[in-house]
């Protein structure tokens, strides 16, 4: 039996708007709260909220993107997203008051939010089934990649050439995706358009009746797979703990004398990612989820406590090899999950929920994070997460239970 092709012209274009995408989120979000601080004068607190907010527009994206991709196509989405990128990014070069930064930020995660979640789903939706462990798993590199070279751009053009080249770069990244995805062509809805309008009348007929007769109610499946929560509940529970490395690492290595190694450390993090990721995606299609998944939980357990202790480089590092193959093999491993569990004329709906609950996992972090870290220290703090990621382990293990629902849907769909 012939296996199915994966590398396709699509898939590529659109793993390489991913990887531009994360690019330009990277490249910005490590360096505007410095940017605020220095330009504008602004308290950590302040600038802070300037780096945060990006992410409450993504989330907002992410809410609505599910539902209109299947209103207006996926593709047209994507673009007009893309424009977004561009155009935001490009409103950083007029070096707007600091008010209208916080606006510009927002809409730029909004940008950001509809591109990937829409782009996340048109490239799942073209990875066969037989090979959807290993397909995701090689498109989840993109963000990998983008998590290493645009914090190092980010880093590298502020420290040697200014902000202002950073804003130009951004832009030019934006422009390449945008470019990309104008050349993608992207599979829309599995369902007929017939059906599809028949569905949509009936049910303005039905609404059209009900509402002289009560309140309508806002109805959570018209923003949520149900089908995925619970899985992306797991997944956001371990980003929980990883956005303690992106919020207070490079204090934690400034406290301890641990800078050089420091700032190594997402670029031995996405090696390690980059490196087994091909590995885990194959033994996911081979052998199931649970033979990848629970050793990344274990990796990520064992990587987290592991920092909480450190004193010398070496271990830095090993830490960060650790932690990479766990949150990289269990975020592409849960998408993985997402998009089989949910039927297919839904799959829109379940990449913008896992993310959905992605971004509130990374999101909260920090701010929670935050007010306990005076009190437990920031040793103390990674050897919280280390138990919290434990426990997000347990919840994996309870969710994908033989018995249990998730498992139930994946055999009746194997069957069918």
């Amino acid at each position: 039996m012939a296996t199915a092709k994966l590398w396709t012209k699509d898939f590529t274009l659109g793993t390489i708007v991913n990887f531009l995408l994360m690019v330009n989120y990277y490249g910005l979000m490590v360096v505007v709260a410095d940017y605020s601080m220095k330009t504008y004068d602004a308290p950590a607190a302040a600038a802070g909220l300037a780096a945060s907010i990006f992410i409450i527009g993504a989330l907002t994206a992410r809410l609505i993107s599910g539902r209109v991709m299947d209103k207006i196509g996926r593709k047209r989405l994507l673009v007009i997203g893309a424009v977004g990128e561009v155009a935001f990014s490009a409103l950083y070069l007029l070096g707007p008051a600091f008010g209208p930064l916080f606006a510009i930020r927002l809409l730029h995660g909004f940008a950001y939010g509809m591109c990937s979640t829409t782009i996340g789903t048109i490239v799942t939706s073209l990875v066969p089934d037989s090979r959807k462990g290993e397909g995701v798993g090689y498109y989840m590199l993109s963000v990998t990649l983008g998590a290493a070279i645009g914090p190092f751009l980010g880093m590298f053009l502020t420290q040697n050439a200014g902000f202002k080249l950073l804003f130009i770069v951004a832009a030019a990244v934006a422009a390449l995706s945008l470019g990309a995805a104008a050349l993608l062509k992207a599979p829309e809805s599995s369902r007929s358009s017939i059906e599809t309008k028949a569905r949509d009348i009936a049910r303005e007929e039905r609404d059209e009746e009900a509402s002289a007769f009560r309140v309508p109610r806002p109805n959570v499946r018209n923003y949520l797979e149900p089908s995925v929560l619970s899985i992306s509940a797991v997944c956001a529970l371990l980003f929980f703990c990883y956005s303690s490395l992106l919020a207070f690492l490079t204090p934690f290595a400034a406290e301890n004398g641990l800078e050089g190694p420091a700032s190594y450390f997402f670029i031995v993090y996405a090696l390690a990612t980059f490196i087994t990721r091909p590995f885990t995606g194959k033994l996911f299609d081979r052998r199931g989820d649970r033979v990848v998944m629970i050793p990344a939980f274990i990796a990520f357990i064992i990587g987290m406590g592991l920092l909480s202790g450190v004193h010398q480089p070496l271990a830095m590092l090993i830490a960060a090899a650790l932690l990479g193959f766990g949150v990289g093999t269990v975020q592409a491993s849960g998408l993985a999950l997402a998009v089989r569990i949910a039927p297919d004329d839904r799959l829109s709906l379940a990449n913008s929920t896992f993310y959905i609950m992605l971004d509130i996992g990374v999101g909260i972090g920090p701010l929670l994070l935050g007010i306990v870290q005076p009190f437990w220290g920031y040793r103390g703090l990674f050897q919280a997460m280390s138990t919290v990621a434990l426990i997000a382990m347990a919840a994996y293990l309870l969710v994908s239970r033989r018995r249990g629902k998730m498992r139930r849907t994946l055999e009746d769909q194997r069957l069918h």
